[in-house]
């Protein structure tokens, strides 16, 4: 944070500067430039705090998985309030009062329900996340002020692709950014059959082939899967969002332009190939701002998957010690990574934990338990059926929607009729 916590003026932030409530609303309205706001929304103060923030804030960011989508507390939702406040204060083996009682002095008072930042006011974007990576925050304060520069080799990555001089994706006209992409990369996705996205940023001098790329986005009307993917990422990189960094606009990515302002948008530094390339993307998105397909955790996994193991009952994850190189599921373990978002790099993985899903849904359906024993079965070596797998999940709310039953609103309105 050392390097841009100098550009940025504190006014509000009441664990570590010390300003007062009273400081914030004597503040003109829309006078802060950005808001984070962590935390779900389950007191009258809460409602009161993220409405005055909204007022205050040109920008409303939702900050961790809580704010994002309730988190573990949202799994409150389960009860009805007047349950869960008897269980709190009445019934908890920890009380120790001889009459005891729900507090009523100097307590904010509850809703009768949990609910996340974006149910009480409009969010202009979200770092999911629990808690947020350094990097997101990071990258999206730099987002933010536009201090993220191109990396900008002179040379294009078609100049190194292994496929320079023979079986191009491209001529086969497979939606590949190579033409327009800087040099340096050393993991050459076409070699592997996969397209450039343009990790590396936009180089200076265009390849020769942009002209072919400039032709093939200039109707888009009927790409493939794995190319609406592409496109979204080489738009993300192109404009600066941080990909797949839990960095995520409330409307489609064309919002950026709205936050950074027309005058520092990045597609005016790209050269007039690439920038070619670009204007024909924003202008289909424009009436497709829906087109992408959702990243997932396994997509950023580094296990195997097909592996020499099978699913052939659930395990609990007390049994056993799952080995490092395989896939949780197919060792029979229940992992969420199948069903949520990619951007936390596969922390809980790398340390040997199954993914949970701290980083929300890919899709948000109600029914996340047969949606994930679907993909599973469809995806993975398991030789259970959907039925069999989902007998043996003991809790389904508390094991698919662990993070997300907030959410949920199907099922809250059912508890709380």
């Amino acid at each position: 944070m050392l390097d841009i916590l100098p550009a940025l003026d504190i006014v509000y932030w009441p664990a570590v500067v010390d300003f007062k409530l009273d400081s914030l609303e004597a503040r003109p309205d829309g006078d802060v430039l950005v808001g984070f706001i962590e935390g779900s929304i389950r007191t009258n103060e809460d409602y009161h705090s993220v409405k005055l923030m909204r007022e205050k804030c040109q920008l409303i960011i939702s900050f961790g998985s809580c704010a994002c989508y309730g988190n573990v507390h949202g799994l409150g939702n389960e009860w009805k309030k007047e349950e869960l406040v008897k269980r709190k204060f009445v019934e908890a083996e920890s009380i120790a009062d001889e009459n005891p009682s729900e507090p009523t002095e100097h307590v904010p008072g509850f809703r009768d329900y949990l609910v996340v930042v974006d149910d009480v006011i409009d969010v202009d974007a979200y770092i999911s996340g629990c808690p947020p990576k350094p990097e997101q925050i990071v990258s999206a304060v730099q987002f933010l002020l536009g201090q993220k520069d191109f990396p900008m080799q002179e040379s294009a990555f078609c100049n190194q692709c292994p496929l320079n001089e023979d079986g191009c994706i491209l001529d086969a006209r497979v939606l590949c950014f190579g033409p327009i992409t800087s040099v340096g990369c050393s993991l050459k996705c076409p070699g592997e059959g996969n397209p450039c996205v343009g990790c590396f940023g936009p180089s200076k001098i265009a390849h020769s082939r942009a002209d072919k790329l400039i032709e093939k986005t200039s109707d888009i009307s009927s790409i493939s899967s794995g190319e609406k993917k592409a496109m979204y990422e080489f738009l993300s990189l192109y404009l600066n969002v941080p990909l797949m960094a839990g960095f995520d606009l409330s409307a489609d990515i064309l919002k950026q332009i709205k936050l950074k302002g027309e005058a520092q948008t990045p597609l005016t530094s790209l050269n007039d190939k690439a920038q070619a390339v670009a204007t024909n993307i924003l202008k289909y998105l424009k009436d497709h701002p829906e087109f992408h397909e959702i990243s997932n955790v396994c997509d950023t996994c580094p296990r195997i998957i097909r592996s020499n193991s099978t699913m052939t009952r659930v395990k609990r994850d007390y049994e056993g010690l799952p080995n490092q190189e395989e896939c949780f599921i197919e060792q029979g373990y229940i992992c969420m990574g199948l069903v949520t978002n990619a951007g936390c790099g596969g922390m809980c993985i790398k340390v040997n934990a199954p993914c949970t899903g701290c980083y929300g849904q890919t899709e948000w359906v109600a029914d996340q338990a047969s949606r994930f024993a679907e993909t599973a079965i469809k995806g993975f070596n398991v030789e259970l059926s959907k039925d069999e797998l989902l007998r043996q999940v003991k809790d389904h709310i508390g094991t698919f929607q662990k993070f997300t039953l907030a959410k949920n609103k199907e099922f809250t309105k059912k508890v709380h009729e």
